[in-house]
C-alpha cells in the first residue's frame, strides 16, 4: 500500500505541511529542528515513502526533467549524443526523457506536445526539418529549448552545431592532396541546412584544388531507402565515370553502405580510392582503417546543449546562444600512418 504525506503526518503527530517542507529539502530553511528533520526522514525511509512527482512539480514549478528528441534512436551518432546529454543532465540532477521522431515532422510535433504535458523543464531537439510546426510551437511557447546538430539559420533560437562547411572543406581538400583527382560526393537529406553546408564545403575544396566539379560526381541518396538506393546510384556512377578515384561521404552510414557495395562487387576499395567520411560509425575502423575522418565532438555537443538549456531554464529572458564547435580531422583515419 502506497504511503502518503498524510499517513506520515498522522503517524508522527505532525502537520502535513511540516512533512512536506522537510521531505522537499526545505526543513532547515523553515526553522525545523535537526531532531525533527531526522525523525521525519528516517520514518519516511522506513515506510518506503515515494513522493508524487506530478504534485511536487506543480507545487515547486519545476520537475527536474528534460526532454530530448532525436531523429533516429538506432543511429550510432544519435545514440551517443543521447548518452552524452543524459550523463550531463544527471550530473545536474535532471532526469531525461529520450524520444525518436523517426524523421517525421508530425511525430516530432506530437512528441513536443507530449513532453510539454509531462511538464519537462526544457527540451533539446535535433529537428527533422521536414516540418517546422514543432519548432514553431516551441518558439511561441515559454518552454526553454535548444536545437542540436541541426538548426534553422533564420530562426532565432539556442543551438549547438558543428562547423559543417569548414570541416568538410578540410576533409575533401586533404583527400585531394593525397592524390585523388575525381572525388565523388555521396550525400542525403539535402533538405537539411547542415547537409547543404557540407556540400558547399565539398564544392569549395574542389575549386581550390582545381579539380573536376562535374555534377555527375554528386550522388544524392534517398534517406528512406538508402540501403537499396545507394546500390543503383553507385552502379550508375561507375558506368558514367569509371575513373572515380575518391569518395567523400557526407554522413557515416553512407560510408558503411558504400563499403558493403564495394565488397559485394569485389572492388578493392582500400587501394583504389582515397576516402573521407564526415564522422564515423561502428566497424569503420576495421573495414577502412585508412579512411580520413572528420570526427564530431559528440560529448561536447551534449554538454553544451544541456548547459545552455539549464541557463535558459534559470533565466527565461536570457539571450539566445549559438555554439559552433569544430570537428577533429583524422587525416589517416584509424591507422598509425603519418
Amino acid at each position: 500500500m502506497k504511503v502518503s504525506l498524510k499517513d506520515i503526518a498522522q503517524a508522527l503527530n505532525l502537520s502535513k505541511a511540516t512533512i512536506s517542507w522537510i521531505l522537499s529539502g526545505q526543513g532547515e530553511a523553515k526553522g525545523f529542528s535537526e531532531a525533527t528533520i531526522k525523525r521525519v526522514k528516517e520514518y519516511a525511509d522506513s515506510v518506503n515513502y515515494r513522493p508524487n512527482q506530478v504534485a511536487r512539480s506543480l507545487s515547486l514549478g519545476t520537475s527536474n526533467t528534460l526532454g530530448l528528441i532525436i531523429p533516429f534512436i538506432g543511429d550510432t551518432f544519435y545514440a551517443q549524443l543521447a548518452q552524452a546529454v543524459e550523463t550531463e543532465a544527471a550530473c545536474n540532477n535532471y532526469a531525461l526523457f529520450v524520444c525518436s521522431s523517426e524523421g517525421d515532422g508530425d511525430k516530432e510535433y506530437k512528441l513536443i506536445q507530449m513532453l510539454k504535458s509531462k511538464q519537462v523543464d526544457g527540451i533539446i531537439v535535433a529537428p527533422t526539418k521536414v516540418s517546422r510546426k514543432g519548432i514553431d510551437l516551441l518558439t511561441k511557447d515559454s518552454l526553454p529549448f535548444v536545437l542540436v546538430d541541426r538548426y534553422y539559420p533564420n530562426v532565432p533560437t539556442n543551438y549547438v552545431i558543428v562547423n559543417n562547411s569548414q570541416s568538410c572543406y578540410d576533409l575533401v581538400y586533404h583527400i585531394g592532396k593525397k592524390g585523388a583527382k575525381n572525388i565523388a560526393l555521396l550525400t542525403t537529406d539535402v533538405h537539411l541546412y547542415v547537409m547543404k553546408q557540407r556540400i558547399e564545403g565539398y564544392r569549395k575544396a574542389l575549386r581550390d584544388l582545381n579539380l573536376s566539379n562535374d555534377l555527375s560526381l554528386e550522388v544524392f541518396v534517398d534517406r528512406q531507402n538508402y540501403k537499396m538506393d545507394i546500390v543503383d546510384k553507385l552502379d550508375y556512377l561507375f558506368s558514367e565515370l569509371p575513373n572515380v578515384d575518391g569518395f567523400f561521404f557526407s554522413t557515416h552510414y553512407l560510408a558503411l553502405e558504400a563499403i558493403r557495395y564495394f565488397i559485394e562487387r569485389n572492388i578493392d576499395y582500400k587501394t583504389k580510392f582515397q576516402m573521407g567520411c564526415f564522422h564515423e560509425t561502428t566497424s569503420l575502423d576495421i573495414l577502412a582503417p585508412r579512411m580520413s575522418i572528420s570526427r564530431m565532438p559528440i560529448h561536447e555537443m551534449g554538454v553544451e546543449s544541456v548547459k545552455i538549456l539549464l541557463e535558459s531554464i534559470q533565466d527565461k529572458e536570457a539571450d539566445y546562444k549559438a555554439v559552433v564547435l569544430d570537428n577533429e580531422l583524422l587525416p589517416s583515419g584509424y591507422s598509425k600512418d603519418p
